[in-house]
C-alpha cells in the first residue's frame, strides 16, 4: 500500500475543512461531515498487516503505517469521530459560529488520526500539536466567561505541553540516533529523557497533578467536542507513552513509582473533586481523570518491571478503547438527554445511559470488568511490594466511578444543559451507536485482533459488590441531602406516608363495606315486600293458608282412627294391672271406656 493512502486518510479532513470556508460548499459539507473520518476507519479495517510507508520528498522523510497496535487505535478513534461529527452536524445547525467550529473539529479530526499513522518524531509531533492547538477553537467555541477561561487555562497547558514534548522527542531521538519512533522505543534512553515524554504525553492524558485543564475544557465544549476531547484527544497521550517510551526494555523504577503513586490519587482524587460539580459534563471531565488513573497504574507497573509489559500492554489497549467508548456515549447522551422536550424522552435516554455507565463502572462480564480483571493478572508479573495496593486501586476503582456516575446522572435533572436547536432522533442515534458498541466491544475484540483480545478473554468476570456498593453509597447521600434539604420531620412525614396511606385506604374500604351491608340489609325487607305487594301475597296468602289448614282438618276427619291404650288397674296391693280392652272403633267407644275408667278408678 503506497503513502498515498495514509496521506488521503489524514488529508480528507483537512481537505473538507479547508472547502467549509466557501460559503456555497458549506450545506453539502456539512452533510458530508460523518464521512470526513470513514477513510481512516477502511484503512484500519481493510489495510495490510504491519507496514511502514516512507516518502523521502519530506523535508527529513516521511514515515506512516500500521501496526497491532496503531490499527485498534485507529478503528476506535474513528468510530467515536464519526459518532460525534454525526451529532455536530445537528448541534450546530443554527450556530452564528458553526462554521468556525466545524474547520476547528475537522483539523482537529486531522491530527488526531495523523498521529497514530505517523511512524516518526517529526510527523507525529507536527500532527500532536494541530490536534492540540485546533483544540483551543472547540473550547472557547461558546465565547462566554467560562468558556474563555477554560480556554486559556487549557492553551496554557498545551504550550507547556508541546514544549516539554518537543524536548523529549528530539533528546530521544539523539540518544537512539534515529526519528523513527520504533528505533527510540527499543533504545535505552535516558531518565531525563523519560521523564520528559511521560510529562508530556502526561499532559494530555489528564493524570494528576497534570490535569487541570481537562474538566474545565470539558464543560466548556459543546457536547460533540466533549465526546472527541474525552473518548479519543486524551488517548493520544497513552498512544505517545506506547509508541516512543522504551517500556518492556529498560527498567525505570523511580519513574515508575511516581507515575503509580499519581494513578492511584488520580483514581480517587477525581471522585472527591467531581462529586462537587453541579453541571453533568464537568463531572463526566473528572470521570475521565480517575480513569486515566487506571491507565496509570499499568504504565507505572511496565516502567518498574519491564518483564511484565508484554502481559499489561495489550490489557492497556483495551481499556483505552473501553473508556473511549463509553465516555464518548456519556457525552453524546448529554446532548441526547437535553434535545428531549417531555419528561417521558428523557427518562428514556436517562435508562439507555445507565448501560454505558455501568460498563464504565465495571459491571460484571463488562468490558469494564473485563479490563481491570485482565489488569490484575497482568500485574501480578510485576513488583510484589505493589501488587495488593494496585488491586486494592484497582477495586476500589469501581466503587469510584461508580459514584461519578451517578452524580452525572443525578446532575442532569438538577441542573439540566442547555437545551441544542437539533432534533431529538437526530442526536440519539449517535449515542445510541456509541453505547452498544460500548456494550458489546468484548465481543467486538477477539474479532479485531485476537492475540490482543487473549489476556482480556481469559480473565475473571468481575465482581458485582463494588458497583452495588457505590450504588448503595450514592442512594444513602441523596436521601440524606432530601432529608436535609426538606427538614427531618417532613421526611419522617414523608417516610410514613405509603402506611398512613395503606391504613387509609384499608378504612376507607371498610368503611365502604359497612355501608354497603346496611344499604343491602334496609335494601331487602323493601324488596321482599315490593315483590309480595307485585304477586298479591298480603290478603291472599292468609286466605290460602286459612283454606290449606281446613282441608288438612276434613281429610283428617274422613280416615278411620285405631288407638291402642292399655287399662291400668290398681289392685289393693298397689301394683299395676293391666287390663286387656277391644280395640275401639268409633268415637262412642272411645267415650264408654273412658267412663269405664273413671269408674274403675273410684
Amino acid at each position: 500500500m503506497s503513502l498515498s493512502v495514509y496521506l488521503f486518510a489524514v488529508g480528507w479532513p483537512l481537505a473538507m475543512a479547508a472547502a467549509l470556508l466557501v460559503a456555497p460548499a458549506r450545506p453539502i459539507l456539512w452533510r458530508m461531515m460523518p464521512l470526513a473520518a470513514l477513510p481512516a476507519l477502511l484503512l484500519g479495517l481493510l489495510g495490510p498487516g504491519p507496514q511502514l510507508v516512507r516518502g523521502d520528498w519530506f523535508v527529513l522523510g516521511l514515515t506512516m503505517g500500521l501496526d497491532q497496535t496503531s490499527r485498534l487505535f485507529v478503528i476506535f478513534t474513528s468510530v467515536l469521530w464519526i459518532a460525534a461529527s454525526s451529532a455536530a452536524r445537528h448541534w450546530m445547525r443554527d450556530d452564528p459560529r458553526a462554521t468556525g467550529f466545524g474547520v476547528m473539529f475537522l483539523m482537529a479530526m486531522s491530527g488526531n488520526l495523523g498521529l497514530i499513522l505517523s511512524k516518526d518524531a517529526m510527523a507525529f509531533y507536527g500532527a500532536f500539536a494541530l490536534m492540540s492547538f485546533a483544540s483551543y477553537g472547540l473550547v472557547v467555541h461558546a465565547r462566554d466567561a467560562g468558556a474563555k477561561a477554560a480556554a486559556r487555562l487549557y492553551i496554557g497547558f498545551v504550550v507547556i505541553g508541546e514544549l516539554i514534548l518537543f524536548s523529549g522527542l528530539v533528546l530521544a531521538a539523539t540518544q537512539s540516533g534515529s526519528i523513527l519512533l520504533a528505533d527510540m522505543r527499543g533504545a535505552e534512553l535516558s531518565g531525563l529523557a523519560v521523564a520528559l515524554l511521560l510529562v508530556g504525553f502526561g499532559i494530555k492524558l489528564g493524570v494528576m497533578p497534570l490535569h487541570f485543564w481537562l474538566p474545565p475544557a470539558h464543560g466548556a465544549a459543546p457536547v460533540p467536542a466533549s465526546a472527541v476531547l474525552s473518548g479519543a484527544m486524551i488517548k493520544a497521550g497513552l498512544f505517545g507513552i506506547l509508541s516512543a517510551v522504551p517500556l518492556g526494555v529498560v527498567s525505570y523504577s523511580d519513574h515508575g513509582t511516581v507515575v503509580m503513586a499519581a494513578g492511584m490519587i488520580t483514581i480517587f482524587a477525581a471522585l472527591l473533586l467531581g462529586v462537587q460539580q453541579d453541571s453533568a459534563k464537568p463531572v463526566l471531565g473528572f470521570s475521565s481523570v480517575s480513569q486515566m488513573g487506571i491507565i496509570a497504574l499499568g504504565l507505572g507497573a511496565g516502567l518498574m518491571t519491564p518483564a511484565a509489559w508484554p502481559a499489561i500492554a495489550p490489557v492497556l489497549v483495551f481499556l483505552a478503547a473501553h473508556h473511549g467508548l463509553s465516555k464518548g456515549a456519556l457525552f453524546l447522551g448529554v446532548g441526547a438527554w437535553a434535545a428531549q422536550t417531555g419528561r417521558a424522552g428523557r427518562v428514556a435516554v436517562t435508562l439507555a445511559m445507565l448501560a454505558p455507565a455501568l460498563v464504565l463502572a465495571g459491571l460484571p462480564f463488562s468490558s469494564g470488568a473485563l479490563g481491570k480483571e485482565a489488569l490484575k493478572s497482568a500485574l501480578a508479573a510485576g513488583s510484589e511490594v505493589w501488587l495488593p495496593w494496585l488491586i486494592l486501586a484497582l477495586t476500589l476503582s469501581g466503587v469510584a466511578t461508580t459514584l461519578l456516575m451517578a452524580r452525572a446522572l443525578a446532575a442532569l435533572w438538577l441542573h439540566p444543559p442547555k437545551a441544542p436547536p437539533a432534533r431529538p432522533e437526530a442526536l440519539a442515534l449517535p449515542f445510541l451507536g456509541l453505547a452498544g458498541g460500548a456494550v458489546a466491544l468484548p465481543v467486538i475484540w477477539p474479532l479485531l485482533h485476537s492475540g490482543m483480545a487473549a489476556p482480556v478473554l481469559d480473565a475473571y468476570s468481575g465482581a458485582l459488590w463494588p458497583v452495588a456498593l457505590g450504588t448503595g453509597i450514592a442512594l444513602a447521600t441523596a436521601i440524606t441531602a432530601y432529608a436535609q434539604q426538606i427538614g427531618p420531620a417532613a421526611f419522617v412525614a414523608l417516610l410514613l406516608a405509603p402506611g398512613r396511606a395503606v391504613t387509609d385506604r384499608m378504612e376507607s374500604w371498610w368503611a365502604a363495606k359497612r355501608r354497603a351491608a346496611r344499604r343491602v340489609g334496609l335494601a331487602v325487607p323493601r324488596r321482599l315486600e315490593a315483590v309480595g305487594q307485585s304477586w298479591r301475597l298480603g290478603q291472599t296468602a292468609i286466605a290460602g293458608l286459612i283454606a290449606a289448614v281446613l282441608l288438612v282438618e276434613a281429610t283428617s276427619s274422613l280416615r278411620p282412627t285405631q288407638i291402642k291404650t292399655p287399662a291400668v288397674l290398681l289392685d289393693p296391693t298397689g301394683q299395676e294391672t293391666e287390663l286387656d280392652l277391644p280395640d275401639l272403633e268409633t268415637d262412642t267407644e272411645i267415650e264408654e271406656t273412658e267412663a269405664l275408667e273413671d269408674d274403675l278408678a273410684e
